[in-house]
């Protein structure tokens, strides 16, 4: 066994090396310091982390990252829709323990995840190049070839979106225990007592099982490496940890196993397995050559980084994709021949293969390419590329270090300089998928999520806009119709929503969502007695959906069921107190809009009338919108009788100045006329 104190100097203290010039004969000694010692190098991996992903902290939440952090039940994280994932469950429940639903906490775990993970590497690259493999040739090199590597990795902008895209911690907390549990593995391997070592591998490992199932190609990483720097031989690395080595196995594949049996590799809706329709094996196996010539590409020249990559077209034939195919046979060809021989610099090539192996094989999973898949497989590449440029160094004698250093912290800052920028595109989550749209104009789904984007911030126009690109494209979205639907709604069309919601109910007749969209469309062009049933169904399979129960009370009182739309109206109230007061808010603005549409008006009004049915005692405030938007819409004997109880309220709270303004408007209605202020945010 291998002990854990090297025979020369402590690896944390100077070294002594010999100097002889050509007037001096005999031995001077010359300190050489190995590397920064922990504290400094903990320090110094803090700030470098810092300054690439500060603008991260202030970033805010994009596209799955709501889906997640809205969950009702993201503080109990055994019950919570990540539970499958369990440790990534109770991280996310860790930040809404400590602050709630602010996106900085999120980010700084994400940011303190990643820097932990690069610092198990720097230490990981600096103990193998002290083992005895390599005879004392990087005796003081160690700690400055595992800080680079390190630092490299760490501030590299491939690396971006697996920190700063709050959910893909699955990825980087994933990676941190990976490599912790290398680390451990390797400990336990050097050291006289191996027990507990061997159990902090095996815990790590069960850790990052519960983060994401690529932990699997930990065991095959670790049999390499002991194989290829501790042993020289698969038998006697078999011999010495198959117990350490079959404990590291069981979390992984219990997890896939797990995955397995409940049917999720063939699943034909699906988004990874052999059930994905976009892919066979062959045509995935045949476009991942490509894929993984584009990973490299981004890893030495990391310019032109996109988040999505769903229109990533699939490669069908081996005469479609030769060059890429034989590059990549040539590369895995090498890295066979280096790892029989066993050559340090092949463990790293067969790294990168074999962290890549899950998503760039021949099991289907519906998106080519992700950034974030590179979490792991870039630390091969990057420790390959600086450990090479050590070995030349110490090959040709490259006597100036000082320069290497200088190179390397350039290279530092260039990196880390292009990973804040990166980062500050995650900023505007419209700004980061325009961006997106710009670089691959065939997706789809970047295209329909920017829709969104722009819907939710009132551009509706250049909603439609992205929605219509998207309806042009080959690969069409369940939801881009769906968001289509809206935004017609939106844009004051109705009438062309409910056709497209018709066509798309008879295409999906089980769906829910469609109903429900059917039915508000058919609400908001009048036809209030076709769109009940829809609404009634929504509300049902929905009892929680305020939406769905305002609106089917909506259509309930204009039916004349006034008792059971007060059921409805006090349902939407107790499922969220506030929304009343939203409510108010959505149906003044639109009410005091000189431009807005008849459909909008008019649902406006329900909203008012809504508003008011939800509480015992509505406030002046309900009242008088109700008045004005019932006045929009023309109906101004309601309106007059509406806006003489809000002032009557007024006066009973005593404040006459409120109610002389009503008295105001009650007399244009008396005239038979709307109140449109020539502010908008008019208030009583």
């Amino acid at each position: 066994v291998i002990d854990d104190t090297p025979s020369h100097p402590a690896p944390d203290g100077a070294r002594l090396a010999t100097k002889r010039t050509m007037t001096d004969s005999a031995a001077e000694p010359v300190v050489t310091p190995p590397g920064p010692g922990t504290a400094r190098a903990v320090v110094l991996f803090a700030l470098v982390g810092l300054f690439a992903y500060f603008s991260s902290l202030h970033g805010d939440y994009i596209l799955d990252d709501y889906r997640f952090t809205n969950d009702p039940k993201i503080g109990n994280p055994f019950k919570s829709e990540m539970a499958p994932r369990p440790v990534i469950a109770l991280s996310l429940a860790i930040n809404y323990w400590v602050d709630g639903l602010n996106p900085r906490g999120y980010h700084a775990m994400n940011l303190a995840i990643h820097i932990l993970a690069a610092l198990f590497l720097y230490d990981l690259v600096r103990r193998t190049l002290l083992l005895p493999r390599f005879e004392s040739r990087y005796e003081s090199w160690a700690g400055w070839i595992g800080l680079v590597a390190g630092l490299v990795w760490m501030v590299h902008p491939l690396q971006t979106q697996s920190v700063t895209y709050i959910i893909q911690r699955c990825e980087s907390l994933m990676g941190m225990f990976f490599l912790a549990s290398l680390w451990c593995y390797v400990r336990g391997a050097m050291a006289e007592r191996s027990l507990w070592w061997n159990l902090a591998a095996i815990a790590a490992c069960a850790l990052g099982s519960g983060c994401k199932e690529m932990m699997i190609t930990l065991v095959p990483i670790a049999l390499l490496y002991d194989r290829t720097f501790l042993t020289g031989s698969w038998r006697e690395s078999l011999r010495r940890r198959w117990a350490v080595l079959a404990g590291l196995a069981v979390p992984p594949v219990a997890g896939i196993l797990a995955l397995a049996f409940t049917g999720f590799f063939t699943d034909p809706a699906g988004t990874v397995g052999f059930g994905v329709k976009v892919f066979t094996p062959y045509t995935y196996a045949l476009t991942q050559s490509e894929v993984i010539l584009y990973y490299l590409r981004l890893s030495f020249l990391p310019v032109g980084q996109t988040l999505d990559y769903l229109d990533w077209k699939a490669c069908t034939s081996l005469a479609a994709c030769w060059p890429s195919l034989t590059v990549m046979l040539a590369l895995l060809l090498l890295t066979t021949i280096g790892v029989w021989g066993r050559s340090a610099w092949a463990f790293l090539a067969a790294w990168f293969f074999i962290a890549l192996a899950p998503t760039s094989s021949i099991v289907p999973v519906q998106d080519a390419a992700f950034e974030h898949r590179m979490y792991l497989p870039l630390a091969g590449l990057v420790v390959l590329v600086v450990c090479g440029v050590a070995w030349a160094a110490l090959r040709f004698r490259f006597e100036h270090g000082r320069c290497l250093g200088i190179a390397s912290g350039i290279l530092i800052f260039i990196l880390g300089a292009m990973s804040a920028a990166r980062n500050e595109e995650y900023s505007s989550v419209t700004g980061l998928l325009a961006d997106n749209a710009a670089k691959r104009p065939d997706n789809g789904r970047v295209r329909m999520n920017l829709a969104i984007q722009l819907f939710a911030t009132g551009d509706v126009a250049g909603a439609e806009a992205q929605l219509n690109e998207g309806m042009r494209l080959p690969l069409q979205l369940p939801n881009l119709r769906t968001e289509r639907i809206k935004v017609l709604r939106e844009s004051g069309r109705p009438n062309e929503a409910t056709v497209v919601a018709q066509q798309l109910l008879v295409e999906r007749p089980d769906s829910d969502d469609v109903a429900y969209e059917l039915g508000l469309c058919l609400l908001a062009e009048g036809r209030i007695a076709e769109s009940l049933p829809h609404l009634k169904r929504a509300a049902e399979k929905g009892p929680s959906n305020k939406f769905a129960r305002l609106h089917h009370g909506v259509a309930l009182r204009e039916t004349g069921k006034t008792a059971e739309a007060d059921l409805e109206f006090r349902a939407t109230n107790s499922l969220d107190s506030a929304y009343a007061s939203q409510l108010i808010k959505t149906a003044r603005r639109i009410a005091c809009d000189p431009d807005a549409k008849p459909s909008h008006l008019r649902l406006a009004a329900w909203y008012a009338a809504a508003a008011c049915r939800m509480t015992d005692a509505p406030s002046v405030d309900f009242v008088d919108t109700y008045a004005i938007n019932l006045a929009r819409v023309g109906q101004y004997p309601e309106a007059v009788k509406q806006a003489a109880k809000a002032a009557e309220l007024a006066r009973t709270r005593g404040d006459m100045y409120i109610a002389s303004r009503i008295d105001a408007r009650t007399a244009l209605f008396r005239a038979g006329k709307p109140y449109l202020p020539e502010k908008r945010t008019d208030t009583p």
